[in-house]
């Protein structure tokens, strides 16, 4: 009784996984593409590069809860505060592609992880003109629809 028990389980473990993965497709090898005269184009499908609107709005507000915490004047309670609330806002975006966009979110992502982890007495000055520097956020914001002429 316990191994067709043991089978059934297996057996139920094996199709779940099974049902989660997509189908495999016949790529066929380099040497009989180019032999065929054509070039062979491998695609899968990528996360955007840029983020949705809501995402995009989560990424400012995070840029801005950085700029405010790294303003000379605030305490470190206030600087671990804000950075706790931007991390909070960069954890919920979704997933986004290799680019200049994922680039500055990550940027802005370590930032935010220095200025949580604020200590009495520390200088900020070295970040405020390491941020200066970094990948503007920027490049994360949607293009402005283009016009049609008449």
């Amino acid at each position: 009784m316990h191994t067709h028990k043991l089978i059934a389980v297996t057996s139920a473990a094996v199709l779940i996984a099974g049902m989660g993965t997509a189908p495999a497709r016949a790529v066929p090898s380099p040497s009989r593409a180019h032999a065929l005269g054509g070039s062979l184009t491998i695609t899968r499908p990528g996360r955007p590069t840029r983020p949705d609107e809501a995402d995009w709005e989560r990424i400012k507000a995070a840029a801005g809860l950085r700029h405010m915490a790294l303003e000379p004047h605030r305490s470190v309670r206030f600087r671990s505060f804000a950075a706790f609330l931007g991390l909070s806002e960069l954890v919920t975006i979704h997933p986004l592609g290799p680019g200049r966009c994922a680039t500055a979110v990550i940027y802005l992502y370590n930032n935010l992880l220095d200025l949580r982890d604020a200590t009495p007495g520390e200088n900020w000055k070295p970040l405020r003109r390491l941020v200066a520097r970094e990948p503007s956020i920027h490049a994360c914001a949607r293009p402005a629809p283009r016009r049609v002429g008449p």
